[in-house]
């Protein structure tokens, strides 16, 4: 009897085992094959290993790869001593410090009891706020201060010299002075009345703090005599975003509604107006290096720029994220605006385009939706190449973030989608999310080494990782079955073959450099009588191994695709994994 290994269960699925088989082939060498079976219909448990809730020390975190930002907005610090700027993002319960001139992680905070929903800085100390709880990390890493006195989950953050601000959902904002800890100043609003939804410094105006509400009015207040100093009435639509613009007096204030208004609050006068045509704004930015251009965001991940002189839009940037673009901020002096946004993604934007338009810099990108299948890339566990449900294939270095390669998403048509003819919606010539693969690199400088396998899709598609984009081959089996899909991939250790298995229980051979198909596995054109659940060949190309659906393992010659032997197994597998090496 073979030992089981828990080695994970979903939230509301039954656990799922690892059961390591071993065989012996007819030229009496022995290999691993590992098989995931369904812990509903296995009769093997080991009690001693399911006991306890600490979890098993076998599969702790090390080091988390491809994780860059959240939906939470950044915060862009300078350091003087070493004159760079430098970019916090929010990652789950933790959060990340790159540097700006080459998106370099700096450092990786503590982790906190719950997911950070809001960060603020100054020049020695960073913020984070986590349900009703704030703290302050030094160094970017440490935490040493904890500030607790809300009573709801604090929304906002705003560092105002050696005073912290806090707003929560329930209308309580707190002053706090950031050594001592304690509170010196607290104000009450009303939600129905005051719903706070943006807090911003006014520059030059002293102890001064202008508070936005989702009502629409703006109210500025003295937090060191608790006065409030005057009350602007607003535009008639809720207050998104409020920044302050490079002239004083002036600030941008962004609606939901998507009007963007630039108001001198000295005057409390109106100066211009816009309108975006995205939805809300999420994000404003106003550049500080020469031309008055204010960068507007949306939460369809598009970006306006807007010229204050002529009062019209002068560029955008539609994609520039695949989802809201959670902040923006121009660089001090420059002609750099950084970017961050729920969809995993950190970007440099420079504006050195005619007509005021701008580029990517530099980026940090990683999978905006779950991944659903990843391996090593080569022998040397240097890189990992994941697939994700946002329909792209990407690999992680485990070296340095520099390497990492974005492969992009799949396509029915590439020459069709370079040229976007009018008419084409762009989005219907992308494939489906990629739900298996498998990747070589014995003959990848000659042709492609990846093989990928789409939601829904009977066709496969080949990848070259050298060049980052989709192969010149659609591999599909001459015979069609009526809603057959292609469910699991191998390519060979030489490079040179790709075995293919599908839901009708076909095996298809390809050859990887012309992408002819080579033939099948089975008498009648099927390997088994149900979906395949796995495929794999050694690595001398001597022995094949698929599974499926209906219990069996079978064993085959590589060369003749004749069946050697079945094994029949105690529950369907769900998938199969060759262990090349013994």
């Amino acid at each position: 009897m073979f030992p089981v290994v828990l080695f994970g269960r979903t939230v509301s699925g039954p656990p799922v085992y690892l059961l390591p088989v071993s065989f012996c082939s007819a030229e009496s060498f022995p290999f691993f094959c590992f098989l995931t079976l369904s812990g509903q219909h296995s009769g093997y448990t080991d009690r001693r290993m399911m006991a306890g809730s600490g979890g098993s020390s076998l599969f702790s975190g090390f080091r988390v790869l491809g994780l860059y930002s959240n939906h939470v907005p950044h915060v862009l610090r300078y350091h003087r001593k070493h004159r760079e700027f430098y970019i916090v993002t929010a990652v789950g319960k933790s959060f990340h410090t790159y540097n700006v001139n080459k998106l370099g992680i700096v450092a990786v905070s503590n982790s906190l009891s719950e997911d950070i929903s809001c960060v603020a800085a100054n020049r020695m100390l960073v913020f984070a706020a986590t349900g009703r709880l704030v703290s302050a990390f030094a160094r970017n890493k440490e935490e040493v201060m904890r500030y607790m006195g809300h009573k709801q989950e604090v929304r906002l953050l705003l560092a105002l010299g050696d005073q912290l601000i806090s707003a929560d959902s329930g209308g309580d904002v707190i002053v706090w002075n950031v050594q001592t800890g304690e509170i010196y100043l607290q104000l009450q609003f009303d939600p129905a009345t005051f719903d706070l939804s943006a807090m911003m410094h006014p520059s030059t105006y002293l102890n001064k703090v202008l508070l936005g509400s989702s009502q629409g009015a703006l109210q500025l207040w003295n937090i060191k005599t608790s006065k409030l100093l005057f009350t602007f009435a607003g535009w008639s639509a809720g207050v998104a975003v409020l920044q302050q613009s490079p002239a004083v007096d002036v600030v941008g204030v962004g609606m939901t509604t998507g009007r963007i208004v630039i108001h001198n609050i000295k005057l409390d006068e109106t100066l211009m107006s816009f309108t975006q045509d995205w939805g809300p704004i999420s994000s404003l930015a106003f550049r500080t290096d020469g031309p008055p251009i204010l960068a507007s965001c949306s939460p369809q991940g598009h970006i306006a720029f807007w010229d204050l002189e002529r009062c019209q839009l002068v560029a955008q940037q539609r994609h520039a994220h695949s989802t809201a673009v959670a902040g923006a901020t121009f660089l001090h002096g420059e002609p750099l605006l950084v970017t961050n946004g729920g969809d995993n993604a950190i970007k440099v934007w420079i504006f050195d385009q005619e007509g005021g338009g701008a580029r990517l810099l530099r980026s940090r990108e990683g999978h905006s939706a779950p991944p659903t299948a990843i391996c090593h890339h080569g022998n040397d566990g240097k890189n990992i190449l994941s697939a994700g449900q946002d329909g792209t294939l990407q690999s992680f270095s485990t070296v340095h973030d520099r390497f990492n390669k974005n492969l992009g998403h799949g396509s029915i048509n590439k020459k069709k989608e370079k040229k976007k003819q009018k008419g084409l919606c762009f989005e219907v010539l992308r494939l489906p999310a990629i739900t298996a693969f498998s990747s070589a690199v014995a003959r990848q400088s000659d042709w492609d080494g990846i093989v990928a396998c789409h939601r829904g899709r009977l066709a496969t598609t080949t990848w070259n990782y050298q060049r980052c984009t989709m192969g010149a081959h659609h591999l599909q089996p001459p015979v069609v079955h009526s809603n057959a899909s292609a469910t699991v991939v191998d390519i060979t250790s030489c490079g040179n073959f790709a075995l293919i298995g599908s839901s009708s229980g076909r095996v298809d051979v390809y050859n990887l450099q012309s992408g002819l198909h080579r033939g099948c596995y089975g008498d009648d054109g099927k390997a088994h009588r149900g979906t395949l659940r796995g495929v794999a060949v050694d690595a001398l190309n001597q022995l094949t191994l698929t599974t499926g659906s209906d219990w069996l393992l079978k064993f085959w010659r590589f060369r003749s695709r004749k069946q050697e032997d079945e094994l029949k197994l105690n529950a369907a597998p769900a998938s199969m994994k060759l262990h090349r090496d013994r």
